[in-house]
């Protein structure tokens, strides 16, 4: 077992922040948390592996190349296929705690 305390990145640094990164029995989970300025845009692109986000403080918009668009509020939870091509758009300053899978 290993406890750790959910943070943040701090302005000024990366915006990504790993918290866990564990690979067992050919299972490999990353954990961490960003932090996105209103205003930014992570443009379109695709992961290595399957992603579940939960949006803690802010407002996102993700797309997808077929023109879906999802909202995200404080409290949504969002789960994205390794090959879904999306792009997010940050609406207010947000923090997101992610969890990636392969």
């Amino acid at each position: 077992m290993e406890l750790k305390k959910l943070t943040f990145p701090k302005k000024g640094e990366h915006y990504l922040k790993y918290i866990f990164q564990k690979q067992e029995d050919g299972v490999t989970v990353d954990c961490g948390s960003v932090f996105l300025k209103k205003g930014e845009i992570l443009p379109y692109k695709t992961l290595e592996s399957n992603e579940i986000s939960l949006l803690i403080s802010g407002k996102l918009l993700v797309y997808t190349k077929d023109n879906q668009k999802t909202e995200m509020n404080p409290g949504d939870l969002i789960y994205i296929h390794k090959d879904e091509i999306r792009e997010t758009e940050t609406i207010e300053d947000s923090e997101v705690l992610f969890f990636l899978f392969a």
